[in-house]
């Protein structure tokens, strides 16, 4: 199978293999993972496919419909989706789909519709798209995409193939921002590789919208809000957080740096990997070692709670109190 254009992922790539090899093409799929692993990639992946009209394997990634498929321009493949918010995914979408469905393919053999940040879905929206999922016609097909199978009804599990993403390693993301930014240094790619946790999709818009000099200079701002004695300097900096989820994680990124950086100069000396040495040196001048220890834990505790898809607001609650505590 020519899925090996997809970085990474190497058992969800042979799962799908499987599936295509033995010919019981299943009519609805549920990509999960983290924002930016790549959901959405794989998805017109798998419509190119279905759709493929090439000899051999498929998708060939030649042949029209596997172009018209990977761009997003075939007329059989409609794409749908939310901004991401809580229960911004609505009903109407769905009924919408509902009214299509049942008109039979332009140029396709399949009719096919891909759902992203389907865990957006209201409850209303999941049992009206159950309803077409039960019965649906032989040449329709659904790819949703999702963070996790917990944000979907067990009843839409049970209609559909689950693959799950997983985040890449460090040098597959590099390897990727390269070909994307080649004009950016390597150092700057590295950096953005490391900071996002092997998810190539958040690496790069960090690359693109300049998240990562923000977040370095915030997280530096928010080390020396932990050597204050109040805690409002903290608490006024975390305000830019609370709708931001890639600057939250890449700030929180920064800011383990930052710590490392100030236990090891606190223990007697270390090459700095932290972009803002002099905040590093104020967290070694105010805090113990133990202090130092302590926060590297909780940072690290609250980086794990954001990539398990924890409300923004809670994690930014959670943040001020452990940090501070």
């Amino acid at each position: 199978m020519k899925f090996g254009t997809f970085l990474g992922n190497e058992a969800a790539k042979e799962q799908l293999s499987r599936v295509f090899e033995s010919g019981r093409l299943p009519h609805a799929y549920l990509l999960t993972g983290p924002a930016g692993c790549g959901r959405r990639t794989l998805a017109r992946l798998i419509a190119a496919a279905y759709q493929c009209k090439g000899a051999g394997e498929v998708p060939c990634g030649e042949c029209a419909a596997c172009r018209k498929s990977l761009t997003g321009i075939h007329p059989d493949i409609r794409e749908y989706g939310s901004d991401g918010g809580a229960r911004s995914f609505h009903l109407d979408v769905i009924r919408a789909i509902k009214a299509d469905v049942f008109i039979t393919p332009n140029e396709g053999k399949y009719k096919m519709y891909l759902l992203e940040n389907a865990q957006t879905m209201t409850v209303q929206a999941q049992n009206a798209l159950l309803k077409i999922l039960e019965e649906p016609p032989s040449y329709a097909v659904f790819l949703l995409t999702a963070e996790s199978r917990e944000s979907m009804l067990p009843t839409i599990l049970s209609r559909c193939v689950t693959i799950a993403l997983s985040p890449v390693s460090e040098e597959e993301t590099v390897a990727a921002l390269r070909a994307a930014f080649p004009d950016r240094p390597e150092e700057e790619l590295c950096r953005a590789a490391s900071l996002c946790g092997g998810v190539i999709g958040r690496a790069m818009e960090a690359l693109e919208d300049g998240k990562l000099s923000e977040a370095a200079e915030l997280a530096g701002k928010m080390a020396r809000a932990l050597c204050a004695p109040a805690e409002l300097p903290l608490l006024k900096l975390t305000g830019k957080l609370e709708r931001d989820k890639p600057l939250t994680r890449a700030t929180l990124s920064e800011l383990l740096l930052l710590l490392r950086d100030g236990l090891s100069a606190r223990l007697g000396g270390g090459k700095p990997i932290s972009p803002d040495p002099a905040a590093a040196a104020v967290l070694a001048q105010t805090l113990t070692s133990e202090r130092l220890l302590s926060l590297i834990g909780k940072v690290e505790e609250l980086m794990r709670l954001l990539d398990g898809n924890i409300n923004q607001i809670l994690l930014i609650t959670l943040l001020c109190a452990r940090l501070r505590g």
